[in-house]
């Protein structure tokens, strides 16, 4: 199968989804404007990964050294054997006992998912899919990687990503921890994390708290790290995080109350000290109070902050800028799915009739079995339809127009002659054998 185009035409989800589908082995290479990575698929599952921007970064051995696997004296051990011998990297490790074979699962399954993860925020790149008979790849280390659960995680991060940068709006912001009565520790597993809700400073001073403030690993190795100084990139880097994951553990950390910025936004400075260094002649007389001016400034505070709070009100359905509703989301969806049922029942019927698949969807239109409208999703996109021989595929879409897998039908048509019956039917007809 030959695969190529933009990611303008074609999404990144809509190519991992096809692979998936299609259980594709292969070589998906993406290339950007600063970057090119490739993707490796067995059987449509993710097992390998190399970005050329981020080589070093993502090579397996800076993984288990900047995730505490792996000391940097034994990885100086292993390149030096492995310069020597041509064996795997991991091969080397796990014979010699450098680290332990669930330490080289973890640095692999890292490093792919770091590199995969990076292409979510693509909005443009060119990619070619290359099908072939195998990849090579560590098969007794890597753990492949299910790509709905990978586009899952996508998703969460696209959605997840304009809150986060509300706060942490630049990677040069420099934190600094604020003092705190009660000591700030890891959590053991994530599970035992507290709520960033349930921790925030203001609550427990309320309550006259002075239990340990429990928090993630990731949150941890960032605030281990915060130190007034650093900024988030520099800090990233030394906590070897994604872009993504730092930037959300430093939203949770400021959540928190127990970091916040060590200097204020350039907007946010008072006028004062943007005058402070200016001889006293040369400021600006103050002029007296004007009341209705001051009146004026009141109004327009308070629109403001109605403006910024009308759309936390969950029972307002009209918000400026507009938000998903839940409630009319998951209609909308159970809409779709009705939807979706009715055209591959279109779909049935039309092969039944004319003894072959519809090439798309527009002839069960053509051929008066479904309406135009039935083609389309609640939200007005039309519904993706694949034919693979004898099989067919239709997939749905979310309220953002990326591909829903809870939205997904595939059958397989067996068109074949029914029993001859000599009395009555002297020219059988074609019955269809649905393969679900």
């Amino acid at each position: 199968m030959a695969l190529e185009g933009t990611l303008r035409d074609f999404s990144l989800a809509d190519i991992f989804q096809l692979i998936s589908l299609q259980h594709k082995t292969g070589l998906l290479t993406v290339r950007g404007s600063t970057d090119t990575v490739t993707l490796g698929f067995l059987d449509g599952m993710l097992v390998s990964a190399e970005s050329s921007a981020q080589r070093l970064d993502t090579r397996l051995g800076t993984v288990l050294v900047k995730t505490r696997r792996l000391t940097e004296e034994a990885l100086t051990r292993a390149l030096s054997m492995q310069a020597q011998t041509l064996q795997r990297l991991g091969l080397i490790l796990l014979k010699n006992g450098f680290c332990s074979a669930q330490d080289l699962r973890d640095g692999l399954d890292i490093q792919i998912k770091r590199i995969a993860y990076s292409l979510f925020r693509w909005a443009d790149g060119d990619y070619v899919f290359e099908q072939t008979d195998h990849v090579d790849y560590d098969a007794e280390s890597t753990t492949p990687v299910n790509v709905e659960r990978l586009l899952m995680e996508g998703a969460r991060m696209i959605d997840e990503w304009p809150i986060v940068e509300k706060v942490v709006w630049s990677l040069d912001i420099v934190y600094q921890k604020v003092p705190v009565a009660q000591p700030v520790i890891p959590a053991e597993d994530e599970d035992a994390a507290e709520d960033v809700e349930d921790s925030t400073l203001s609550r427990r001073a309320r309550e006259k708290h002075l239990d340990p403030i429990r928090i993630s690993r990731a949150e941890w190795s960032i605030y281990e790290l915060v130190d007034g100084r650093r900024t988030v990139a520099e800090i990233n880097e030394l906590a070897f995080l994604s872009e993504f994951d730092g930037c959300k553990a430093c939203f949770d950390l400021v959540s928190r109350e127990l970091i916040e910025e060590s200097t204020p936004r350039p907007e946010e400075l008072p006028q004062e000290a943007l005058v402070a260094d200016v001889p006293a002649p040369a400021r600006p007389a103050r002029r007296p109070f004007d009341l209705a001016l001051l009146a004026g400034l009141g109004v327009a505070v308070l629109a403001l902050l109605a403006f910024n709070f009308q759309s936390r009100n969950p029972l307002n359905l009209l918000t400026l800028p507009l938000r998903p509703v839940p409630l009319v989301d998951g209609f909308k969806k159970s809409l779709s799915l009705l939807r979706l049922r009715r055209v591959a029942e279109g779909v049935d019927a039309y092969t039944l009739l004319f003894g072959r698949l519809p090439e798309t969807v527009e002839g069960l239109v053509a051929s008066h079995i479904l309406a135009p409208r039935d083609l389309r999703d609640p939200w007005g996109a039309t519904y993706r339809y694949i034919v693979q021989n004898e099989k067919f595929y239709l997939v749905g879409f979310d309220s953002h127009g990326q591909t829903d897998p809870d939205l997904l039908f595939s059958r397989t048509l067996v068109l074949r002659d029914a029993k001859e019956d000599v009395d009555t039917r002297p020219h059988p007809p074609k019955e269809i054998v649905i393969v679900e």
